[in-house]
């Protein structure tokens, strides 16, 4: 990926109100002219008097960025929000999601402009620790036909030749190939870690991951009493109300220790010679 930093200076566009990212949010820029490519787009948020931005626009050739990541983008405003959206993002979700625009210029190629998407959506998720879950289409969120060919059959067709659901599925797809090409190869290597709570050993186990260990949320929670909730349509896990980084392998959900502890209120502790995590509720 060729990815050229062009931060915008217009003010209307670019509040500076930071944000902590909980989800990535995939646009298309809707102007099939020629040169609307992602520096034309970029330019298009600049002038003073617009007032919608992205954090990056992606054609065939490279990826503009034109916010930080942790800094608020105008991609996704609306008078009203999908119920959905807002228990899982926010009742305002600018403040908390990364936009893509995807360029559809008629001098430039699609396929190209799709793939470097495909990398630059695998690499943000990598680096939150995210999956395929946390992808967003903008229709998602307020129900505008955007991007229209995962949206709308007709543009699907033409820019893909799949239907829309289709389309969307296999871009999700392809984005959880590159987020884990091989993920056989990935899990191969991985140690099983045992878990205590105040003492006691539970018959469950967790495993270490790239030196993080993962705990399975449903019982490690219901040991201490703890409250789990799994939102179907979002595929999110809650536990006690708090959102978690989870995975699931071979259907059960696992989380990170401390991120899980936290949610119960727990203190965490790591013996790396018996390879064990220790929990404890601070009352012994």
């Amino acid at each position: 990926m060729q990815i050229t930093d062009m931060l915008l200076t217009n003010k209307n566009a670019r509040p500076g109100t930071r944000i902590t990212p909980r989800g990535l949010v995939i646009h298309w820029t809707a102007n099939e002219g020629k040169g609307a490519n992602a520096v034309a787009n970029r330019n298009y948020f600049n002038k003073p008097t617009t007032e919608a931005s992205t954090h990056y626009i992606v054609d065939d050739r490279q990826i503009v960025r034109c916010l930080p990541e942790n800094e608020m983008g105008y991609h996704v405003g609306a008078k009203s929000y999908k119920p959905e959206a807002v228990a899982m993002l926010s009742r305002y979700p600018n403040d908390c999601t990364i936009g893509i625009e995807m360029c559809v210029n008629a001098d430039g190629s699609f396929a190209k402009t799709y793939q470097q998407t495909v990398q630059l959506a695998a690499d943000i998720l990598r680096r939150y620790g995210w999956g395929v879950d946390r992808l967003w289409r903008h229709y998602d969120i307020t129900g505008k036909n955007c991007p229209a060919y995962f949206v709308g059959d007709d543009y699907a067709r033409k820019y893909t030749g799949l239907t829309a659901q289709q389309a969307w599925a296999k871009f999700k797809s392809d984005v959880q190939l590159a987020l884990r090409p091989n993920p056989q190869t990935a899990q191969a290597h991985v140690d099983k870690v045992s878990i205590e709570i105040n003492g006691k050993r539970l018959a469950v186990t967790g495993y270490l991951k790239d030196g993080v260990s993962w705990l399975p949320v449903r019982a490690v929670a219901e040991a201490v009493g703890g409250k789990v909730e799994w939102c179907a349509a979002a595929r999110q896990v809650t536990v006690n109300g708090h959102d978690l980084t989870e995975t699931s392998e071979s259907g059960v959900a696992y989380a990170p220790a401390r991120e899980l502890a936290a949610a119960l209120g727990l203190q965490v502790e790591w013996d790396g010679a018996s390879k064990t995590v220790r929990l404890k509720d601070g009352k012994i």
